[in-house]
Formats: C-alpha cells, sequence, structure tokens
C-alpha cells in the first residue's frame, strides 16, 4: 500500500497513536484516582471530565489558527514537550500530597495537547494524495480506535497494579519518543491566508464558513451529537456499577467490548469508504437515537454490551466519513482553523452534556439522562435529513 510507504504519514499516524495512549491511560487512572477520594461522586467525575474537555473547548480553534499561521512542525514539537513536562508537575503534585492542586495541574495537561491535532492534520493534507485521503484518515480512525480498547485496559491496570504515580510517569515518557519522531519530519512553508492577526483571522474563518454549506451543517450536526455523546459518555461507568450491579474493575472491559465496536466500524469504513453516501449517514444517526435510549434503559449486561458494542461500530463508520468530507472540502489555508472551529463546538457540546450528565443522574436517573441523549439524536438526524433532501452534501460524497 502507498499510504505504507509514504514517511510522513506513518510518522504523523504514531506520534498521534502516541498521544491517544497517553491521554487515555491519564483519564482513566485520573477518573479512578478521584472515584477513590470522593466516594464515586458522579458530579466530581462529571467535574473532572469537564476540566479535561475545557481546553478543547478554548484553545482548538486558537490552535487551528496557530497551526495555519506557523511553522506546524515546531507547534507539534513544542506541544508533546509542554505535554511532556505537565506529566512531570502532575506526577510531583499528586506525590507531595496537594490532591487539591489535581483538578488544576490536569486543565494545564489538557491544555497543552490542543495544538498537535490541527497541525498534523496539515502534513496529511499535504503529503496524502487526495484519492487516498478517505484511507488515511479510516486507517488513522482505526488505529486510534483501538485505544477504547487497550486505553481504559492500560490505565486500568496501571492504577490498580502500580498506582497513579508510576502510571504518569511512563506517560510522560511516551511524549518524548514523540517528540524524537517529530523532529524527523520534513521542514515545509505551508500556504497561508493573509491577514493583519488573529482577529482578522477569525473574522476570515466564520466567513469562509458561511459560504460552506456543508460545513454549517457539520457544525451543527457535531454540537448536537456531541451533547448526546457528553452524556452517554460520563455515565458509563455508573451504567456499569449502578445500572447493571457490577464491579468497578469491570468498567476495563465494557470499555474495551466498546472499542472492539470502535475498531471494527473503522475497518467497514475503510472497505465501504468509496461507497458511502448521505443516506447511509442519516440511517448511521437515525439508529443511534434508538440504540442509545436501550442502552441506558437495559439492566441486562449482555444486552447493554450488545447495544454498546453496535453504538460503536456505528460511530467508529460515522467518525471516519465525516472526517474525510472535512478535509476534502476545506481548502489547505483554512483546514487547521475549520478543523479548530468544528472540534471547539463538539468539545462544547460534549462539555454540556458532561455537566447536565451529572445532575440528571443524581437529580433525576441514569435512564432519564440516556432519553435525554436519545432525543439529541434524534434532533441531529432531522437536521440533516432535511440537508439531504435540499441537496447540500450533493456532489461532495
Amino acid at each position: 500500500m502507498n499510504l505504507i510507504k509514504n514517511r510522513v504519514f506513518v510518522t504523523i499516524l504514531v506520534t498521534d497513536i502516541i498521544q491517544q495512549m497517553a491521554i487515555w491511560i491519564r483519564n482513566i487512572a485520573i477518573m479512578f484516582f478521584i472515584m477513590d477520594l470522593t466516594n464515586k461522586d458522579p458530579l466530581a467525575i462529571s467535574a473532572l471530565n469537564f476540566i479535561e474537555y475545557l481546553p478543547m473547548f478554548l484553545l482548538t480553534f486558537v490552535g487551528g489558527i496557530i497551526a495555519d499561521r506557523y511553522n506546524p512542525k515546531k507547534i507539534m514539537f513544542f506541544g508533546d514537550l509542554f505535554s511532556f513536562i505537565s506529566f512531570i508537575i502532575l506526577g510531583a503534585v499528586i506525590s507531595k500530597g496537594y490532591i487539591g492542586a489535581i483538578f488544576l495541574v490536569v486543565l494545564v495537561s489538557a491544555s497543552v495537547t490542543q495544538f498537535s491535532y490541527p497541525s498534523s492534520q496539515k502534513y496529511f493534507k499535504e503529503y496524502v494524495d487526495e484519492d487516498s485521503i478517505d484511507k488515511a484518515i479510516g486507517i488513522s480512525q482505526l488505529l486510534s480506535s483501538g485505544f477504547f480498547v487497550i486505553g481504559p485496559f492500560i490505565g486500568s491496570q496501571f492504577y490498580f497494579n502500580f498506582g497513579i504515580d508510576k502510571t504518569l510517569m511512563i506517560i510522560s515518557l511516551l511524549f518524548l519518543i514523540s517528540i524524537a519522531l517529530i523532529l524527523t519530519l520534513p521542514n515545509k512553508n505551508f500556504e497561508k491566508i493573509k491577514s493583519s492577526g488573529f482577529i482578522e483571522d477569525i473574522g476570515l474563518t466564520f466567513k469562509y464558513l458561511n459560504e460552506k454549506e456543508i460545513l454549517k451543517l457539520l457544525t451543527k450536526m457535531f454540537f448536537v451529537v456531541s451533547f448526546a455523546m457528553g452524556i452517554a459518555n460520563n455515565l458509563d461507568i455508573f451504567l456499569v456499577t449502578d445500572r447493571l450491579g457490577l464491579s468497578e474493575e469491570f468498567y476495563q472491559f465494557f470499555s474495551g467490548i466498546a472499542g472492539v465496536g470502535v475498531i471494527i466500524g473503522g475497518g467497514i469504513y475503510l472497505l465501504v469508504s468509496k461507497h458511502m453516501n448521505n443516506k447511509v449517514l442519516c440511517i448511521l444517526i437515525g439508529v443511534f437515537s434508538i440504540t442509545v435510549f436501550f442502552e441506558g434503559y437495559s439492566t441486562n449486561a449482555v444486552l447493554t454490551m450488545m447495544l454498546q458494542f453496535i453504538d460503536n461500530v456505528l460511530g467508529g463508520i460515522l467518525s471516519g466519513y465525516v472526517m474525510t468530507l472535512i478535509t476534502k472540502v476545506t481548502d489547505q489555508e483554512y483546514l487547521g482553523k475549520v478543523n479548530g472551529v468544528t472540534s471547539t463546538l463538539m468539545t462544547f457540546g460534549i462539555m454540556v452534556g458532561t455537566i447536565f450528565s451529572g445532575i440528571f443522574m443524581k437529580y433525576a436517573s441514569i435512564v432519564f439522562a440516556f432519553f435525554v441523549a436519545s432525543i439529541a439524536f434524534l434532533i441531529s438526524f432531522t437536521i440533516l435529513y432535511k440537508a439531504v433532501n435540499k441537496g447540500v452534501l450533493k456532489g461532495v460524497e
């Protein structure tokens, strides 16, 4: 396969995988750490997830602008360098017993990881042939999805067997490896739009988005779907412990089954990417609206895991298709900023969903929370269905 012979593609792929691994292990290990400290308080878990997503909301768009204005290689290098430093600090804070500061350091750690992705996407756009973009993104999504399986498993194993301190030290070493790989990337002067600064960049970006109907549609979908995801994903641990009555340790297997679904979904997308169309996209989101509700309603472990598996298979296909659409229809000089806008809206939706999930869980029920998530998917389906009938997606399949 030509992509495997593409040195830039392989290097970016490996660095992205390392970053995904580090972030997954951090999130799972810290989640269990906070659960032990707070006696499984759902609001504490919601607050932790909110803090982890806050930098994505505040900084992703800024990261996209920076990626389009400055040298992407340098941005990726310094992003991973500061990530390495932040994990060292996080380990030091915990080892010294400054538990109250953990949320602040997690916020910093999550912040410095927001600048690499837009920069790496520019290398994808520049060094991968357009007719191979769908396969390149499919492979990237597929391998990254593997951490839905091994992320919770490794994070759980490291936390329960080695403790939080050693786990964070190993994560910091992963970023050193990523830094070494980034240094091997070619130096490239990418095309840039002419502007007087950040403010004009923001104005030009929203003007560009306003002229692209498909991008406006995708941003609406991103927000609504991510709101539903924020509710469902934040309550997975409580779905296991409260709704199904299983132990915390079972969470890694529950997440692992879901992760296998994402991997299979990514594999399916690789096989059918050339045949994907807008009707299939509608069907995927429509099915989500049904399966998510029954996932929260079920008290049968086998049925719940089957629904979780189906959701993630569909999610793997959906993710690959939408990312390919964005990359293909966006001009190189706007790619970082457009990725920043769409990712920011998606993150904002997840943050809102995360906050409400804790409230729904504490003051209503987990069933009600998943019902709200189901309605959100139904709204997204309606938005997409109307757009397809109007021909917004015509010619970009």
